[in-house]
């Protein structure tokens, strides 16, 4: 089969299976699934294979510390009514990281900090272990997706 068939297909069984237990897994945490999908996505957008995987589980779990630091600012020195300010500087944080190899995948960090600022966790400090959890799984299931799809892909003959 093509690579393209025997990707949809590895993509297809291990997001079934995903959606599945990851629901079970996370039950406190209904953007678990989700996060796991988006971070997935990264993976294959960072590039994929073991460099993609390391990118994007880097970046996906910077961009939850940044906006738990946020959160954190911003309860802790009462700065609700300038918390978009801390969010402009969180966000120019995550693009000068950049020049960080491994965190050089900058829409990855920003997936990581919207999947945890939509997830409501806020300074609940095991709330954001969640996410980050389900982020980096999602990576994984990426790298295993593609490991496989690369198994039971027809090989060209010589």
């Amino acid at each position: 089969m093509s690579m393209l068939t025997a990707l949809a297909v590895s993509i297809g069984v291990l997001i079934a299976l995903w959606v599945k237990v990851g629901a079970m897994l996370f039950t406190t945490t209904p953007i678990a699934v989700p996060a796991g999908i988006i971070a997935w996505a990264c993976f294959y957008a960072a590039g994929g294979k073991m460099q993609g995987l390391q990118k994007t589980i880097a970046s996906n779990v910077s961009g939850v510390v940044w906006i738990l630091v946020a959160m954190l600012v911003i309860g802790a020195a009462n700065l609700g009514g300038v918390a978009w300010i801390i969010i402009g500087v969180v966000a120019a944080i995550i693009v000068l990281q950049s020049k960080i190899p491994a965190l050089s995948f900058i829409p990855g960090a920003f997936c990581g900090a919207a999947v945890t600022a939509a997830s409501g966790a806020g300074t609940d400090m095991k709330a954001n272990v969640m996410v980050a959890l389900a982020l980096v799984a999602g990576a994984v299931l990426g790298w295993i997706s593609e490991a496989g799809a690369g198994a039971i892909a027809k090989k060209p003959a010589m």
